[in-house]
């Protein structure tokens, strides 16, 4: 098929730059190819209209991969509408009588009026791509936006947002009224039922508050607007609701206070989150075509470390070498949904030496950045000095971390690898025998042949 093949195409452009373009670049560049591939997958089944593929591919080469996605929160009746307009864009691609076409255009546009909230975007000139609406039952639509956007987009989103609260015993704006502007936001480790259960209590020990939409429902957390008049009642109300929680055997999660970004930034979605949260008919087809799937070709394996791309990078002063275990560092780390995803992709993933629990980093590396050695109980890993590496929070976060920041981490290679040094020696790729201390590995290795030093390929 047609997009099967241009995505193999831009995804074998993405692995020959790779080596030349900074590690974000390239994360962004394989993540958006993994939203390309799940829309195209749905446009072969059927299940959305090409349009969105089409879109969605345009958006992404458009921007580099540099964009985040959103969930944004809208009334009941206005998220059915995109569900509604996903029906008839379908629709349209399969309609040929004219008649028709008109009527289901008519439609499309009348639904487009009911939701504003694309059309305040445009004329911001806020770079975005409306994504397919995949999670019906969801009061929610996802939104991608561009990076060079993003500051415009917080702006509208905040009002949208304030706009959109629902419940509590205050709206924000009367609590911004009402304590000019003196009220900070809380982030609670329970929400839906629970989050209900509390607020009386909240009624009773007369704390004012705002319950904000739910960015990440599911996620088991709220966020509320809380007067800093009020915010030691609210304290000393959650010290004894999570005492009361560890009585009954529970392990309830902390609470602590965030600002407006960090709270807009709990209703970003990584690729994998959005597919993931897909209704189960999407889910079920993506399987068919993972199940289905053969190894993505031009991914590199881990290679040993008397290979020649390994003495080639050992000689390249654009690099410094670490070892990673593999007991401890690989085998026995718990991976995000990212992380999983980028594995799969060709990427090395190991834990960050002395991160544990919540706290735990993982280091994202190219597998051709990476070889085995002592049998495969270890890897030696080759760090860029001229650009930064990609690091994960528990959460799946990437961010970039510097060359310095990553080498405080681990300690250096300081154990001679003697038999790559002796290769990489030019005497020895010339074929002449060297006046050199040979280890007692590679001599009784020599002796046992009976033959001169063995030959190494230019």
């Amino acid at each position: 098929m047609e997009n099967d093949r241009e995505f193999e195409q831009v995804l074998m452009n993405v692995r020959n730059t790779s080596g030349g373009i900074s590690s974000a670049i390239m994360l962004s560049a394989r993540m958006s190819m993994l939203l390309v591939v799940f829309i195209m997958r749905m446009v072969k089944k059927g299940l959305i209209a090409a349009s969105y593929a089409d879109n969605i591919k345009s958006f992404a080469q458009m921007t580099e991969g540099k964009y985040q996605i959103y969930n944004i929160p809208l009334s009941e009746d206005r998220a059915q509408y995109m569900m509604r307009l996903n029906e008839i864009e379908l629709h349209l691609q399969q309609e040929k009588n004219p008649i028709k076409r008109r009527t289901l255009e008519k439609e499309k546009k009348e639904l487009k009026e009911k939701l504003p909230e694309i059309e305040q975007l445009k004329k911001l000139n806020v770079k975005h791509c409306v994504l397919p609406k995949l999670n019906g039952s969801e009061r929610t639509i996802q939104i991608a936006v561009s990076a060079d956007s993003e500051p415009l987009f917080k702006n509208w989103f905040i009002n949208h947002l304030t706009s959109e609260l629902s419940g509590g015993e205050k709206e924000l704006e009367d609590i911004k009224n009402f304590t000019e502007g003196n009220y900070s936001i809380f982030n609670v480790p329970f929400e839906g039922e629970e989050l209900k259960e509390v607020l009386p209590d909240f009624d009773t020990l007369g704390i004012n508050y705002a319950v904000l939409p739910d960015l990440k429902v599911g996620d088991n957390n709220s966020q509320l607007v809380i007067p800093n008049t009020d915010r030691n009642k609210l304290e000393m109300w959650f010290k004894m609701w999570k005492e009361k929680q560890l009585r009954n055997g529970e392990q309830p999660g902390e609470m602590y206070e965030m600002d407006e970004n960090s709270y807009m930034n709990t209703g970003t979605l990584g690729e994998e989150e959005y597919i993931g949260a897909a209704d189960p008919k999407f889910q079920e087809a993506n399987m068919q075509f993972e199940q289905n799937e053969k190894e993505i070709p031009g991914i590199p394996a881990i290679g040993k470390e008397n290979s020649e791309e390994f003495i080639r990078l050992s000689q390249d002063n654009n690099y410094k070498k670490i070892t990673i275990n593999n007991d401890t560092l690989v085998e026995n780390v718990l991976l995000s949904e990212r992380e999983k995803v980028l594995s799969k992709q060709g990427f090395f993933i190991s834990r960050i030496p002395g991160t544990y629990g919540e706290k735990q980093m993982t280091l994202i590396l190219p597998k051709s950045q990476v070889f085995k050695t002592d049998e495969g109980k270890t890897f030696i890993a080759f760090i860029p000095k001229n650009r930064g590496s990609m690091v994960a929070s528990s959460k799946g976060e990437v961010k970039e971390l510097s060359f310095d920041d990553v080498m405080n981490a681990y300690d250096p290679v300081k154990r001679g690898f003697r038999k790559v040094e002796e290769l990489m020696k030019p005497e020895i790729k010339l074929g002449i025998k060297p006046d050199i201390k040979l280890s007692p590995d590679m001599a009784k290795d020599i002796a046992g042949k009976g033959g001169p030093l063995p030959k190494i390929k230019p």
